[in-house]
């Protein structure tokens, strides 16, 4: 099935000095530069990343569409309709998915893909209930007339798009659902690396 992801990078990032977390290296590696590969990985042939380009390296700014998020800061909900703006209409299904999670698999994306193939929004939760409505697939017509629905959507929650929808939830290890908001989440990240790249050494 055709698949885009809309990914947002248009945080204020105010709990880290100004350093732009979708931009943080992790063990070498941006964290944005990592979901942009796991997001390439499960074949999305479009991507539209709305905000800062921070920590994407020029070959990749090649592969996908940037936009800016006017006007900036009106949050996540803001930013997905800035991106559904910018990319033609289709019949695909969207991912759509917070830039400052490093460590979502693309096992974990091609059955969110899966799931709203069959008409719905999906969204992952993690193990302890914990809905990530920020690393979801929807179908690209429902995503579409959802939006338009809300109006202005600057300043709103994310969980306004789902209201009054039925969401499947797809589940997720804790891992995969890290999102980088605190140094305490970033510390969480670096430490589940670190053990993953000591259990491939063995």
């Amino acid at each position: 099935m055709d698949t885009a992801a809309i990914i947002l990078t248009g945080g204020r990032s105010s709990r880290f000095d100004g350093r732009h977390t979708p931009g943080i290296e992790i063990a070498g590696s941006p964290v944005i530069a990592s979901l942009l590969t796991t997001v390439e990985a499960v074949g999305a042939g479009e991507i539209v990343v709305c905000g800062s380009s921070a920590g994407i390296d020029a070959g990749m700014l090649t592969r996908l569409l940037l936009v800016d998020e006017e006007p900036a800061f009106g949050g996540p909900l803001h930013g997905i309709g800035c991106a559904l703006a910018a990319l033609p209409t289709g019949e695909r299904i969207i991912l759509v998915l917070a830039g400052d999670m490093p460590a979502i698999s693309a096992s974990l994306l091609a059955r969110l893909r899966e799931s709203s193939a069959a008409g719905s929004p999906a969204a992952a939760v993690d193990p302890s209930g914990r809905v990530q409505f920020l690393c979801a697939a929807w179908p690209e017509a429902v995503l579409r007339d959802a939006v338009a629905g809300l109006g202005s959507a600057v300043g709103l929650p994310v969980k306004a798009l789902y209201r009054d929808r039925e969401i499947t939830l797809i589940p997720a290890t804790e891992a995969e659902l890290i999102d980088i908001d605190t140094p305490a989440d970033l510390d969480r990240a670096e430490q589940i690396t670190d053990a993953e790249q000591d259990s491939g050494a063995d």
